[in-house]
């Protein structure tokens, strides 16, 4: 199971550092747009490069049969930083560590065949608890984002964390 309290603060230490070091392009009144659009992109990346949503045959073609499932795993973890970092500027770290039942239970949903929906869905659901302001529609999202990346996806949770440390090292 992914150790949700260190993922947590291994992607604030780094986001603080980073803002002591003044490289980050934030302030008090951008911070939670700043953060949600990058989680927008970083979710719009892994779409793209998992080849699951393409429009032509030759794109799904041209997988990188060799790299496919870490640059997934790297992809999935950018999109996991960004939910920690906006659930932390909202103060909805509560709605992002889930316990051990919790986390069987998302792991243990079959596999979606219908990828378009449930990245339609973890969208919707994302934008819901930004723009309403709907902590459960965001943990709602989450959840889904989470059964994607670690059943649909297949990602496994030891590389998941090493790629989160790894991205979130100081």
């Amino acid at each position: 199971m992914l150790k949700f309290d260190e993922m947590i603060h291994q992607a604030i230490a780094k986001f603080n550092n980073m803002g002591q070091k003044q490289q980050l392009l934030l302030n008090g009144n951008n911070k939670q747009q700043k953060l949600f659009i990058q989680l927008d992109l970083s979710l719009a990346k892994l779409a793209e490069d998992s080849k699951r949503f393409s429009v032509y045959k030759k794109d799904q073609e041209n997988i990188d049969v060799k790299n496919y499932k870490g640059m997934i795993t790297k992809d999935v973890a950018e999109v996991m930083k960004y939910y920690l970092l906006f659930a932390s500027v909202h103060n909805w770290l509560d709605i992002i560590v889930i316990d051990e039942d919790d986390y069987n239970k998302i792991t243990s949903i079959d596999a979606d065949r219908d990828f378009n929906q449930v990245y339609l869905s973890i969208k919707r659901m994302m934008f819901n608890g930004f723009y309403n302001h709907s902590k459960k529609d965001f943990q709602f999202s989450w959840k889904m984002f989470l059964k994607f990346g670690i059943v649909d996806l297949g990602v496994d949770d030891k590389s998941l964390s090493a790629q989160f440390s790894e991205i979130n090292s100081l």
